[in-house]
């Protein structure tokens, strides 16, 4: 029997629909979703595996014959390499992590048993339209032999927010990793944030995996799941310079390593007049009007360099790629020998759309740091050590002068109560 959950908003959108609806095209789509549910659901499997010297459990999706899976970063991550992939009917066979990008929390793993497997196919998320209706897959709550993986119906809320596609469909713990199917059965995007709202949550495009496809079977990792929890959209477009307002005007105080800005020939001091021949009167009309082109549009700058004026060129780049150009830069600089130090996680990831006074939890990882000192989904932080958190990017900002074992105390609100928690940072 399978196991349909709806979302309120879903609820709604149907009680609508059967007023303006036949009653014939709402049982046509019913059976639409009932024939993708029995064509995919074999290859919507649970993955499971033991990094960090604890369980770690999420979902995953089958997308080729050899066993080839898409997932989500954040559940290889914690997973570890050696994996247990769980089939619907209860069958078990191994598996391994692949490559990640943390940054898009995009995963691929695969079973490393010899056979033919259950797959689907993936498609294209930037054909996807407001108000599409999708269905949702995953292992809430873990695996469970008792039921099939539970559907959960819904529609497209939001396209490219924070580089993901934003729905309705209600879902918790242990779906992430899960796949997202359009109605024709393919796979569209995974689950990712999920537990912070049950209103929206977040999936990884399908067109990211194809990005990143090489890399991540090379079994490449890179990237810091924390760019999105600090409210930084990966797709947001940048100049990749320092600014600062005096009297003079919006002045370039720094340019970042391999920034589109320095190749094309930008320096310090450099006083940007106009872009694209508006006047830069302040610093934020320079970045709304940046924000507002995409990567790859080239922007004209007019500078004023010492007494003469000249005009540069830009082409944007996506913050995500200027990001790691910055840590391939630094990791170029470093002398072969000097052991990295790898920055210590919470395990939480941050709501950084949260209309709140503070820093608010979406989801709280398995296993990590935050999970163990009793932080939920839903929690919002309030004070670190006694710095006040304003917001989720003031949150991350903190994190950069911590190290692995500091022990912190953490001041979070919960129903409207506030209480204290004794955290110690670990690296994953």
């Amino acid at each position: 029997m399978f196991h349909y959950f709806c979302s309120l908003a879903c609820f709604l959108v149907l009680a609508v629909a059967s007023n303006a609806d036949s009653l014939k095209l709402l049982k046509e789509r019913e059976k639409k979703v009932k024939g993708i549910v029995s064509r995919v659901m074999p290859s919507v499997v649970a993955v499971i595996g033991s990094g960090r010297g604890q369980s770690a459990a999420g979902s995953g999706v089958i997308i080729n014959e050899d066993g080839l899976i898409m997932t989500a970063g954040h559940v290889t991550d914690a997973a570890g390499k050696e994996l247990t992939i769980i089939f619907p009917d209860g069958r078990n066979v191994k598996g391994e992590s692949l490559g990640i990008n943390r940054t898009r929390d995009a995963g691929l793993a695969r079973i490393t048993e010899e056979g033919k497997w259950p797959y689907v196919k993936i498609g294209d998320s930037q054909k996807a339209k407001l108000g599409d209706w999708v269905v949702a897959m995953g292992h809430p709550g873990g695996y469970d032999l008792q039921r099939t993986p539970p559907i959960r119906l819904g529609r497209i809320l939001s396209l490219g927010q924070m580089g993901m596609l934003g729905t309705d469909c209600t879902l918790v713990g242990g779906d992430s990793g899960g796949p997202l199917f359009n109605l024709d059965g393919e796979v569209i995007g995974i689950h990712s944030s999920i537990g912070g709202s049950l209103a929206e949550n977040r999936h990884v495009p399908s067109v990211v995996y194809k990005k990143d496809w090489d890399r991540m079977l090379a079994d490449e990792r890179w990237g810091n799941l924390g760019m999105m929890s600090s409210g930084i959209d990966p797709d947001r477009p940048m100049l990749g310079v320092q600014m600062r307002e005096d009297d003079s005007g919006v002045v370039v105080t720094g340019l970042l390593p391999n920034s589109p800005a320095r190749r094309s020939g930008l320096k310090e001091g450099d006083i940007i007049l106009e872009v694209d021949n508006m006047k830069a009167g302040a610093m934020s009309e320079v970045v709304d009007y940046v924000s507002s082109r995409k990567a790859g549009d080239e922007v004209e700058l007019l500078i004023l360099r010492g007494e003469k004026k000249r005009n540069f060129v830009v082409k944007l780049a996506r913050w995500e790629d200027l990001a790691e150009e910055m840590g391939r830069g630094e990791r170029n600089d470093r002398v072969p020998s000097d052991p990295v130090e790898e920055r210590p996680q919470l395990g939480v990831v941050l709501d950084a759309e949260a209309d709140v006074e503070g820093a608010k939890i979406h989801e709280v990882m398995e296993g990590s740091p935050a999970a163990a000192a009793g932080v939920i989904a839903g929690d919002i932080v309030k004070e670190i050590d006694g710095a006040q958190v304003g917001s989720a990017g003031e949150m991350a900002g903190l994190f950069n002068k911590y190290k692995a074992g500091q022990k912190l105390e953490v001041t979070i609100s919960r129903a409207g109560e506030e209480k204290t928690l004794n955290i110690e940072l670990t690296v994953p």
